[in-house]
């Protein structure tokens, strides 16, 4: 076989029985096929040889007559990984074998793969593929292809094509554009760090600061050395645990609202969200936002108080009251729940409040309403609730340690509202009929209101002015 067509190119066998020569061209030819014709040599039997200098080339090269395959060396066999029958078409490749192009997009199902390859190639001259071979691996090619003409039969059109391997170009670029994200990714980082309004700093897994913004400085102090200084004692175990956590890629961005004690004695409210950093950053680990939300949880606090307060007295009103009733209901069947602490339910109706509003008016009503609510919480303790569940009805919701202890109570609450009432000039007096029911487990809200409702109304037929325990016998 002789080949002419590239400048000063001669390529000799070792093999004496096979003769590959590419001569020069003149340059007004350039655009002339490349001549290509074959001069095997014969075996002692007389059969010709199939040519052997293709096998030596590092190149695959594969010369195809239109689709059909003619010849192929070993490397473009290898670099395709595939046999000579797969790439003839006479066997079908395996269920392994992938082509794709530079973007990751197949070629096409793998019996028609190489054959657009090859076309592709013919319209662009050189093309860039990717392989996924059967054996699992992959590479990248440069698959180019010119044009030939077998100068025993000029009418026959042939095309070389030639693979080169590109797999250790390919994995040095990407290597080389993952360090440049790295690189980006860091003056991105420092850039974000200086000039955010938010407290920003990279910090090591156990908690040290290694760079801190501008923002970060003005709320924790230059003297701030690690980030579990600032937050209470009970919770810098647990800080330090999810640091660690996260610096080992084991647990999602930490999101955590704390209060933190700032160098001037101060504390602020704030939010932290802390971002591993396992990439770009050598000095740290962790990237820290620090986001002050005192102001945030004082707007929370005002809205939580407006809806579970009465507007008037101060009190929880009637839903909250609820929800906390259910909430001590429900806690009952809870295992290891204190066995010498009971909880009682207070329901307390105004005795004669119709006659404060009939003679002082609705704003006379009110302010006896005002002093009743307060009269009755400055006798409860800090864990007691109390509430306004409607006009003059109230509620209490106590501990109690005796079955008569929150009888007691109740006579000392009577007292409290009856003096509460003399404290507007002119109104007329005022008492208080209470029914006192005791939580247990198993009985709903509903059902403990209802029967605190009753035991009320048994102390107004009584007389007023007393209490009554529901389902409770009588004290001699």
């Amino acid at each position: 076989m002789v080949c002419t067509g590239e400048p000063q190119r001669h390529l000799e066998a070792l093999d004496e029985s096979y003769v590959l020569k590419l001569d020069h061209l003149p340059a007004e030819d350039g655009n002339k096929p490349i001549m290509l014709h074959s001069e095997p040599s014969r075996n002692p039997t007389g059969e010709s040889e199939r040519p052997r200098l293709l096998d030596a080339l590092d190149e695959g090269v594969i010369v195809t007559a239109g689709d059909a395959v003619r010849d192929c060396n070993a490397a473009a066999l290898s670099l395709l990984g595939i046999t000579a029958e797969q790439l003839r078409g006479h066997e079908r490749l395996g269920a392994g074998w992938l082509a794709f192009w530079d973007h990751g997009t197949p070629l096409d199902d793998a019996g028609r793969a190489l054959r657009l390859a090859f076309r592709h190639a013919r319209e662009r001259g050189t093309i860039t593929i990717g392989i996924h071979r059967q054996d699992g691996s992959r590479g990248w090619m440069a698959l180019s292809c010119r044009p030939a003409r077998d100068d025993q039969d000029s009418a026959q059109e042939l095309f070389v094509y030639t693979l080169r391997d590109l797999t250790a170009q390919r994995e040095l670029e990407q290597e080389n554009a993952h360090y440049r994200e790295i690189v980006d990714t860091l003056h991105a980082s420092y850039s974000i760090l200086e000039q955010s309004p938010i407290a920003m700093c990279s910090i090591a897994v156990d908690g040290q600061v290694v760079r801190g913004n501008m923002a970060f400085l003005t709320l924790a102090g230059a003297e701030t050395t690690s980030i579990l200084s600032l937050v209470p004692d009970e919770e810098r175990d647990g800080l330090r645990d999810a640091f660690a956590k996260l610096g080992d890629g084991a647990a999602p961005p930490l999101r955590l609202e704390t209060r933190i004690h700032r160098p001037n004695g101060s504390s602020t409210w704030c939010e932290f969200t802390a971002v591993a950093m396992h990439e770009g950053l050598p000095d740290a680990a962790i990237l820290l936002l620090i986001n002050d939300v005192t102001e945030r949880r004082r707007r929370e606090t005002r809205l939580r108080q407006l809806a579970e307060r009465d507007p008037l007295t101060g009190v929880h009103n009637r839903r909250s009251f609820l929800q906390v009733l259910r909430e001590r209901l429900t806690s009952l069947d809870r295992p290891g729940r204190r066995a010498d602490a009971e909880w009682s339910l207070m329901l307390i109706d105004l005795d004669g409040f119709k006659d404060v509003n009939d003679t002082c008016g609705h704003a006379g009503g009110d302010a006896v309403l005002i002093a009743v609510a307060a009269g009755i919480r400055e006798r409860m303790r800090l864990d007691d609730v109390v509430a306004r569940l409607g006009g003059d009805e109230f509620a209490v919701l106590m501990q109690s340690r005796t079955p008569y202890d929150a009888v007691a109570v109740g006579n000392q609450v009577i007292a409290r509202i009856t003096e509460a009432a003399r404290s507007f000039a002119g109104a007329p007096p005022v008492t208080a009929s209470i029914g006192i029911v005791r939580l247990r487990a198993g009985r709903g809200a509903d059902a403990t209101l209802a029967a605190a409702d009753a035991a009320m109304y048994d102390a107004k037929r009584a007389g007023k002015a007393r209490c009554v325990e529901a389902g409770a016998k009588r004290r001699p």
